[in-house]
């Protein structure tokens, strides 16, 4: 009997350990999981931009500021005339934060100066993502 109440306490204790260990490791593969999500999102997001100012974009290298707000409206909220007071597709991003460039046959679209905050720490996107398509002169293929 006195053998048994000596091997009770450490039981205790390697549950303690053990659960230390997992719950450390289940919030980093959550941290990783919620960053890579965040960047899928972030991702085609630019795409959708980019997509939409190939098929929308004017005959000139000059862009009209309606022409490229309207842009950067769909990257950032998902539509290019949001409603007042829409929110963010991803928590953060803010129109200051997407970059259009009108090429002579193409438009490049990215986003600069964002950072996905995880966690335990933020992760900067530096130049990234950036998605480029040619201009098609309005013709959805």
């Amino acid at each position: 009997m006195r053998a048994r109440r000596s091997r009770t306490g450490s039981a205790l204790i390697e549950f303690a350990a053990a659960l230390i260990l997992l719950s450390g490791m289940f919030t980093g593969i959550f941290q990783v999981g919620y960053t890579f999500f965040t960047y899928s999102t972030l991702v085609n997001a630019v795409r959708a931009g980019a997509r939409y100012a190939s098929l929308q974009a004017p005959n000139s290298n000059v862009a009209d500021p309606e022409f490229a707000k309207s842009v950067v409206n769909m990257v950032v909220y998902g539509e290019p005339r949001p409603a007042t007071g829409a929110k963010p597709i991803v928590r953060g991003l803010a129109p200051d934060n997407v970059e259009l460039v009108l090429g002579p046959s193409t438009a490049t679209v990215s986003v600069r100066g964002f950072e996905i905050d995880a966690i335990f720490t933020k992760v900067a996107l530096v130049g990234r993502p950036t998605v480029t398509f040619p201009f098609t002169g309005g013709v959805a293929k």
